[in-house]
This record gives structure tokens, sequence and C-alpha cells, in this order.
């Protein structure tokens, strides 16, 4: 059975959906600008009863818009979620920027998150050096239209080009930090690494991105690669939609 709930922030509120089932309590976290509309494939893929969680981030989908769409407030809302919706020691699955929520939530949240699955993101490395920071401003401020449009249809987030650029830089800041999240993970972590360039960053610098997963793994054995897929970082859900559901059966059975 699925039910919509809207949980309050400070400023707000969150729209967040629950298909309930006996088995593994799973929440799924989005990239930076999507929502939980991007999971519907790997929800399909899902072998059926495990109790699934996915809900539109601050200024996404169906929930509201906010002042704060810093990496801190998106934090908290990932507390708030697993509160409001009783999950008991989630599974935290992230893609992207949600890939980082989730290691970070695991890592100062010891015994409460039963496994972790890491989807072509939380690399460990500083990529955006100054000139890649003015690359990214610019480009965002070149996108500013049909964000604008995607944002009012739902599809997109409803942040400014601006606040856009700044998620992605601040990302960049906070996985160069993470080896310590690693270091201090109690529970099991698998990465699905893509391959390619995503729209914005060229292929070298996605190379470099992925190559520092080799940084994550050798700190801790229980964080493993579980694959690395034909896919670049758009596809990687929509085309690899079996793989991700296999990661999480695997972690759910650990």
């Amino acid at each position: 059975m699925t039910s919509h709930v809207a949980i309050r922030t400070g400023d707000g509120r969150i729209h967040c959906t629950i298909s309930a089932g006996q088995g593994a309590h799973i929440l799924f976290l989005n990239g930076a600008f999507s929502t939980g509309r991007a999971w519907k494939r790997v929800l399909r893929a899902l072998s059926p009863g495990f109790h699934t969680v996915t809900f539109d981030a601050r200024g996404r989908g169906r929930s509201s818009e906010s002042p704060d769409y810093s990496f801190s407030g998106a934090l908290d809302d990932v507390g708030r979620v697993i509160e409001a919706a009783r999950l008991q020691r989630p599974i935290l699955v992230g893609w992207s920027h949600g890939a980082t929520l989730a290691l970070r939530y695991a890592a100062a949240h010891p015994g409460e998150v039963a496994g972790v699955l890491l989807i072509d993101g939380a690399f460990p490395i500083h990529i955006f050096h100054e000139a890649a920071r003015k690359r990214i401003r610019k480009q965002y401020r070149l996108l500013r239209v049909p964000m604008h449009v995607l944002g009012r249809l739902r599809v997109l987030s409803r942040m400014s080009h601006h606040q856009a650029a700044n998620v992605v830089i601040e990302l960049d800041e906070i996985d160069a930090g993470l080896l310590p999240d690693y270091r201090g993970l109690t529970c099991p972590a698998l990465f699905i690494v893509g391959t390619g360039p995503n729209p914005g960053s060229p292929a070298a610098e996605m190379a470099t991105m992925r190559a520092a997963t080799e940084l994550a793994t050798a700190v801790n054995p229980l964080v493993k690669v579980h694959a690395t897929v034909n896919s670049n970082h758009l596809q990687i859900l929509r085309r690899d939609a079996s793989t991700v559901a296999e990661a999480i059966e695997i972690l759910a059975a650990s």
C-alpha cells in the first residue's frame, strides 16, 4: 500500500511517498536537482516486499521552496524523513548528491543504518578548483531559462541558477572531506560507478572523481565496489535499474 505524507521542516514541507512492506526499510536519496520520480525503474526492479520511501527534497517536485538549499539543511531533512516515516535501520540508497548525504548520515549515526548504496557519487576528492567553479557558474547561468521552465513543471528543482551552482560547488567541498566518514563507517557500503562524461563535466574530470573510490575502499573493508556500469551519470538509474536493485538486495541480505 502506498501513502503520501507531508513532513514539516523549519520553513516548509517535504513530500514523501511510502510504499509499505514487511521487508527491509529502504530510503532513496535523490540527485541534487531531481525528484523522487527518478527511482521509478529501480522500484519496479526490486523484489516485492521491501518497505520503500522516496521524497522530494526542498524546492523539488511537490515539496515547498526554501531559502536554504545547503548540504547541512538537506542532511537534517534525511533525519526528519527517517523519523517521520518511522524507518528502522534503513538502507540508504543515494545517487550523486544523495550518495554524499547517505554516507555522511550513516557515518554520523553508527548502528542506526543497515547499509549504504552509493551510486556514482560520494567520491572523496576535491575536483572543482577556481577555473572549474567559474565554468560551473557560467553553465548554470546559461541554463537559467530551461531550469526555470522545468522547475515550474516540477520536473527539476526550482532553485535559481545561483543557488544551483552553489549546491554543486558546496558538494565538491563536502566530498573532499569524506575520508573520515568512510573510516568511521560501521555498516556495509557498496559503490555503483558510471562511465563517461557528465553534462558540464569532461570525461577526464569524471574519471578522476571516480578513481577516488579506491581511496574509500582502502580505508575500510566494509566499503566495496559492486559494479562499474556502461552508463553516464544521468543515465545510470534508468539504464541500470536492475544493477541498483541487485545491490540493494545484497545489502538487505547482509
